[in-house]
């Protein structure tokens, strides 16, 4: 692979330059080797040996060069690419890290040294809104389109952008979300997460929890409960038949939460789940089976995929791989455990939460899940796009200063490392909830439209030099994506992880401990593994302990009545669609209702 910068940069990558110099002495001292008078004392055979070393090495000083001076590599360095292309872990955050800190349009990698498909790494607000906003330009990559979980089956995975088929799917599917039936069911997901939590506890190991495969266990659990309609899921968590094992052996069952875990275990290197891995039939043998249940037994989407199968609306295989995908998706884990996280691990901020959540306030909390969200993007790499008219796209999506875009070029979306951009972010690396607390800051600019934007996006007063409109500065904050292909679960996915967030805060004590270290790595990117979402490189290990079962229940209870009426304008503040004032009012509201009762 070979990285192609589009603009030029003054600053000359020093380590390239004496790569470049040492293969050059190289070639000369072999050169001068071989025109000694000792060279005519040696054989055919090691001369030719010098001859080939040569040619090899200036090869080598020809690549470099063609790459230094006609591709722009600088800066940077070679080793970036080498680790990028073994498939380092992090290798992929660290690149486009170092592009974005250049502030270029984008790069791009090469599938072959010098030719072949190209990687883009788009990193500007302006370039990863046109690509968002054009769907039917830059489609989703579908590596293989029917054993891929991101297959044409499935809303994901639709060709075409607004096609016909992948309108037809959303339309299936929507209303689970758009009605938000799951509000009515927050008790009932209060109640399994208490009685979950406390099962872990009981079977505790010496050394604690581990913490995110517990938070992780918890969201399939709620997904079974209300995606699937599963009547009741045991406390202990929800075992399934391993159909790679023989039944009658000791690991002929396994966890359906980590057997979902390791099937999404595939790197960042534009790979996508497969259907046919071993990792992944747990699953898909358990949703298969369920493809038999009468309507009675089905709930959530499910019961909507079976009617709509049953009206012709769409096909058994539809149905399935939209299952798989609802299954697998884990956004709400890591947003759930980088939010309990750092809010147990300060405890002003642990304090604040307990006393606004006894009067059905969620304004701390809220504010965290945004800045969680910002810091710890669920997506980190955004699911990639590919160029299917050049014309077009570059009509729509004019990189100034750029190369072309190409059919066939591939398009990737760094969320977590824009949204960690230091030059719009102040101090991007701590948590920092209050950032979105500015009502009272815009109140007193209101005569300074780019300052009043700028705070409302958290970003003080840094300023970037691009583009200031409010569409653009939008594409510094999108976890849920933008466009036609925004997150069609969102507001199911805000629900969840408050949820979960807000009862293990409300209800339990967590002790956290950090044997590796990584919270004390910096950038946030630092802290996650190779992986579709943004899971922690190491476990954290977790000590926890039941806090009063009155204060608790109080808690919940007023979670409960805010949630079940106000979901979607949580989802709209989460998201980025809403003032911190809307979030405010919504508060009061909920106050002076629980006030009355």
């Amino acid at each position: 692979m070979v990285l192609y910068g589009n603009n030029y940069n003054s600053k000359f990558n020093i380590s390239t330059a004496v790569l470049v110099a040492l293969a050059a002495a190289i070639v000369t001292l072999v050169w001068n080797a071989v025109n000694t008078e000792q060279a005519h004392s040696l054989d055919a055979s090691s001369i030719a040996l010098l001859v080939l070393a040569g040619a090899v090495l200036v090869l080598l000083a020809v690549g470099i060069f063609y790459t230094i001076i006609s591709a722009h590599v600088w800066p940077v360095e070679v080793k970036d690419l080498l680790r990028v292309l073994a498939g380092h872990p992090g290798s992929l955050f660290e690149l486009a890290n170092k592009c974005n800190r250049c502030g270029r349009d984008f790069w791009s990698i090469k599938t072959k040294l010098f030719w072949g498909e190209r990687t883009l790494i788009l990193t500007s607000e302006k370039s990863v809104r046109d690509v968002l906003l054009h769907g039917d330009i830059f489609e989703r990559t579908m590596p293989n389109q029917d054993a891929s979980v991101t297959s044409g089956h499935t809303v994901l995975g639709a060709t075409g952008g607004g096609s016909a088929k992948w309108k037809r799917l959303r339309t299936v599917c929507n209303p689970f979300f758009d009605r938000a039936e799951f509000e009515s069911r927050t008790q009932e997901a209060i109640d399994h997460i208490i009685a979950a939590v406390k099962a872990a506890i009981k079977n505790s190991p010496p050394d604690g929890i581990e913490y995110f495969q517990l938070i992780n266990r918890l969201v399939v659990e709620i997904h079974l409960l209300l995606i699937l309609g599963v009547k009741t899921v045991a406390e202990e968590g929800m075992v399934v038949q391993n159909p790679m094992v023989e039944k009658g052996d000791e690991n002929d069952t396994v966890m359906l939460a980590d057997a979902i875990d390791d099937s999404l275990n595939i790197g960042m290197q534009g790979l996508s789940p497969s259907y046919t891995s071993k990792d992944f039939a747990p699953l898909l043998n358990y949703l298969t089976d369920r493809l038999q249940l009468p309507a009675s037994e089905l709930g959530g989407i499910e019961r909507i995929l079976f009617e709509a199968q049953k009206q012709g609306e769409v096909t058994s295989i539809e149905r399935l791989h939209n299952l798989c995908m609802f299954m697998i998706a884990l956004a709400p884990s890591p947003a759930s455990f980088w939010l309990s996280t750092h809010v147990f691990r300060e405890k002003s901020l642990l304090k604040d939460i307990r006393e606004e959540a006894g009067n059905g306030i969620f304004t701390n909390l809220s504010c965290c899940f945004k800045e969680t969200l910002r810091m710890y993007a669920p997506v980190p790499i955004m699911i990639q796009r590919y160029v299917i008219n050049e014309e077009t796209a570059n009509h729509v999506c004019l990189l100034e200063g750029s190369m072309a875009l190409k059919k066939g070029d591939h398009v990737v979306i760094p969320t977590i490392i824009m949204q960690n951009d230091p030059s719009i972010w102040v101090k991007p690396d701590e948590f920092r909830p209050e950032r979105w607390d500015d009502g009272e800051k815009i109140c007193s600019l209101k005569n300074n439209k780019n300052l009043r934007m700028k705070m409302r996006r958290g970003s003080g007063m840094e300023v970037r030099p691009v583009a200031q409109e409010r569409e653009v500065m939008k594409a510094r904050y999108f976890p849920f994506g933008m466009g036609q292909h925004t997150c069609m679960g969102q507001p199911y996915a805000v629900w969840l992880t408050m949820t979960i967030a807000s009862t293990i805060i409300n209800n339990f004590d967590v002790e956290l401990s950090d044997p590796e270290g990584i919270m004390e790595q910096k950038p946030s990117y630092k802290r996650l593994r190779d992986h579709i979402y943004s899971f922690p490189k190491h476990p954290l290990k977790a000590k926890i302990t039941a806090v009063n079962k009155e204060d608790g229940r109080r808690r919940s209870m007023a979670f409960r009545e805010t949630m079940t009426t106000r979901i979607n304008r949580f989802s709209m503040f989460v998201g980025g669609d809403s003032s911190m004032a809307n979030l405010q009012a919504m508060c009061d509201e909920a106050c002076a209702e629980l006030g009355e009762e």
